[in-house]
């Protein structure tokens, strides 16, 4: 009787049969298979790498970001919904008290879905009431209680639901232009002031970081602090116009980690790259810049300069920035005389032309 042949349950076919079947393959699918197989391999090994690196990051800013900040901060449900960041600029170099004061208050209202975009500053001598240690200048909240007192000042001063904060100290300044490359500026005037250490001669210029951050210190103008911000504005839009592309946005971790040791933040890393995305669609020419308005007087038996600001104003200019409008319903907010709004007429013309 032949041997029946028939395999039983659950034999197996020889092994030798899949070799002769993975032998039979054309070379070319060999190829491809190693190659693909390699690729995944590749890209699993970037995927972890870059994660690990990305999560190292954001565990540098979550020890740096206190509890407190998050709990007043206002969250937002989504990257497409409009976003107000504060972002201040402090000298690391202040040695007055821990903390050192706030050298630059600005706003940054952003919304992605219509492109649009505005910066409101807030002179950092403006005289507001702090809460819980009266009245003083607004830059002396950040000295009294950090980014969270300087939060809640400003909350209650115009009314701003604030998203995020962004803290940069002046060495990240000078890092971030002199790793962007630098920045051009135009200026129609000298700007010599040995404080601040600028010395620029009327025309074009390619500034580093330490040429830039002279430029935007600089109060040595008819319009001391006013044209100070004026101009750090001016740069603010430069950058925009001259690195909001492809090439410098997808650098914006690198920058970021240059920036790790410098500057204080609740922003993780993947919230700016969705940012940085939506930001390549905004129009720099059409970005609003503002100030609000304020005129200086003396208080403490006239040997404190401070900037009085018209707190009611300043509250219709940010209703104004978040239902899509221009700001200021003026021209300009300021002449070469330190002319204020209360002396201007609405929906009038005046000329007036920016001092950088």
């Amino acid at each position: 009787m032949a041997r029946d042949k028939k395999k039983g349950p659950g034999k197996r076919e020889p092994i030798k049969d899949k070799k002769c079947r993975f032998k039979r393959l054309p070379r070319y699918g060999r190829v491809l298979i190693i190659t693909f197989s390699a690729i995944i391999t590749a890209v699993a090994i970037a995927a972890a790498v870059f994660f690990i690196y990305i999560n190292s990051i954001n565990n540098t800013i979550n020890s740096l970001n206190s509890s407190e900040v998050e709990n007043i901060l206002t969250p937002i449900e989504s990257p497409e919904e409009p976003v107000t960041i504060l972002i201040l600029g402090r000298d690391s170099r202040d040695t007055e008290d821990e903390m050192g004061r706030a050298d630059t208050i600005m706003l940054l209202y952003l919304d992605p879905k219509d492109s649009t975009g505005s910066l409101l500053s807030i002179p950092r001598d403006t005289l507001v009431e702090i809460p819980g240690h009266g009245q003083d200048k607004i830059n002396a909240a950040y000295a009294y209680g950090g980014e969270e007192l300087m939060i809640k000042t400003i909350q209650d001063f115009i009314g701003a639901e604030i998203n995020h904060y962004v803290t940069l100290d002046f060495q990240g300044f000078i890092d971030l232009i002199d790793a962007m490359g630098g920045v051009d500026i135009t200026i129609d005037r000298p700007l010599v002031d040995e404080k601040s250490g600028a010395n620029l001669s009327p025309g074009d210029h390619h500034l580093t970081g330490e040429q830039a951050l002279a430029y935007t210190r600089s109060r040595a103008t008819e319009l001391g602090d006013i044209g100070r911000i004026q101009r750090q504005q001016n740069l603010f839009k430069e950058l925009m116009a001259q690195k909001l592309n492809v090439q410098y946005l997808s650098n914006v971790v690198h920058y970021f980690n240059i920036l790790i040791e410098s500057t204080r933040t609740d922003l993780e890393v993947l919230t700016i790259l969705r940012y940085s995305k939506a930001a390549l669609s905004f129009d720099p020419e059409s970005f609003g810049t503002s100030i609000i308005p304020t005129h200086s007087d003396w208080i403490k038996d006239n040997t404190i300069s401070v900037q009085i600001p018209d707190q009611e104003e300043a509250r219709a200019m940010w209703e104004r920035i978040l239902a899509g409008e221009a700001a200021s319903r003026y021209n300009a907010q300021y002449s070469e005389i330190d002319t204020i709004a209360d002396s201007m007429t609405e929906d009038s013309v005046y000329t007036y032309r920016i001092k950088v």
